[in-house]
């Protein structure tokens, strides 16, 4: 299979934000206005006019940031109409927009439905005001549940929220009560992901200067293990590591990623990749903006896998999701088993309890779903076989 068959998608990166999140490493910017808003999204609109479209069909847009509900719904119908412009957007696409509570409105809302808009990720975080302050979130948790009634009113059927668990000073009770509250809610979708201390963050500052205590290992662990029986026990079934989802509501965005499809990119920091080459643009928004305004290549750099690190890539990817990795179209796409490919360190993850092989497919056990990270790094070090083509 080829980027001429593959399903792909589209990542539009918006990096305004109210105020940066004490945990947040991701490229993002605060203090710019509407003027700054609009020229962003003239530059995002003339850089899809030159990207070079892949042949299968289209699946997914995806607004990230950053935070995509802060910009006037306007500029990111715009995006949308652009993109429809070029290439055929299916009536069934996901369309999703990253959304912060406390940044919109009914009327925000019903601009974005009426633009295709079909999926929100709203950024809960937590259900304790004490902790979503620490975090210097912009909301509290009544503004999580107002966003919520107010997608519905505008006739969202399909809205996945965002939780983090291991905060500082986090409780197992806690933890219990944000994952309860989200439930309450009737998402289609969640996301449960663990507190990732990131390098230069004030997160990180914090913990350095003992300001912060994390909650121990056993009790992040605990959180992880409880999420997962209670929100399987409510219908949202694991379909990836942190992903939960009602079925046939999972995230065919995300999917793209885990499964080494196509995926085109715009904005400033954005990744893209097609067929073994990846690529990103330069991280700076104004230097962004300004390549593009000159007619210049906003692309940062790139890589180009070779076939090895492309299978081995496809196999741990594919390991974070519930279905694993299919044999069939692992061979279907490189012409290799890959568990004839990757024998020696299958068989030791497999030894260590780590994942299962069946005719059908390779799959991470419930204790390698805890340490999905040791198998990655198995695998990426791993060297195939020879074996005749």
């Amino acid at each position: 299979m080829s980027a001429l068959t593959l399903p792909w998608g589209l990542y539009v990166h918006i990096p305004f934000c109210q105020a940066r999140c004490t945990y947040c490493d991701f490229n993002t910017i605060t203090g710019m206005g509407e003027s700054d808003h609009v020229r962003y999204v003239e530059a995002l609109v003339r850089e899809w006019s030159r990207e070079e479209i892949p042949g299968g069909p289209m699946v997914s847009i995806f607004f990230g940031g950053g935070t995509p509900s802060l910009v006037h719904p306007q500029l990111l119908a715009q995006v949308i109409q652009a993109v429809g412009e070029r290439v055929y957007v299916p009536p069934d696409a996901e369309i999703t927009v990253e959304t912060n509570p406390g940044t919109v409105t009914d009327a925000k809302l019903g601009i974005l439905r009426e633009a295709g808009v079909n999926r929100l990720s709203i950024g809960a975080q937590a259900r304790q005001n004490s902790h979503l302050v620490a975090l210097n979130r912009i909301h509290d948790v009544a503004a999580i549940d107002d966003t919520v009634r107010m997608a519905r009113e505008a006739g969202f059927t399909n809205i996945s929220l965002d939780a983090i668990y291991g905060l500082p000073g986090q409780t197992l009770a806690e933890w219990q009560e944000t994952v309860e509250g989200l439930l309450a809610l009737r998402p289609q979708h969640l996301s449960l992901y663990a507190l990732i201390v990131e390098p230069g963050t004030p997160l990180k500052q914090q913990l350095d200067r003992g300001a912060i205590r994390l909650p121990h290992d056993d009790v992040t662990a605990e959180m992880a293990d409880w999420a997962a029986q209670r929100l399987t026990d409510g219908g949202l079934m694991p379909y990836e590591i942190s992903n939960y989802a009602i079925p046939g509501y999972e995230s065919r965005h995300n999917r793209l990623y885990w499964q080494l499809e196509p995926y085109l990119a715009l904005g400033a920091g954005a990744h893209a990749y097609v067929e073994g080459r990846r690529w990103w643009n330069v991280r700076g928004v104004r230097r962004y903006m300004e390549m593009v305004e000159q007619e210049r290549d906003p692309t940062d750099s790139e890589e180009q896998l070779s076939r090895e690190e492309e299978m081995r890539e496809y196999l741990w990817l594919g390991l974070r999701q519930r279905r694993g990795v299919d044999r069939d179209e692992f061979r279907a796409r490189f012409g290799h088993d890959p568990v004839l490919l990757f024998q020696a360190v299958l068989a030791a993850l497999r030894d260590q309890d780590l994942l299962t092989v069946s005719p059908a497919a390779i799959q991470l056990t419930r204790r390698g779903w805890d340490v999905a990270n040791v198998v990655a790094r198995a695998l990426v070090d791993a060297e195939p076989a020879e074996l005749p083509s």
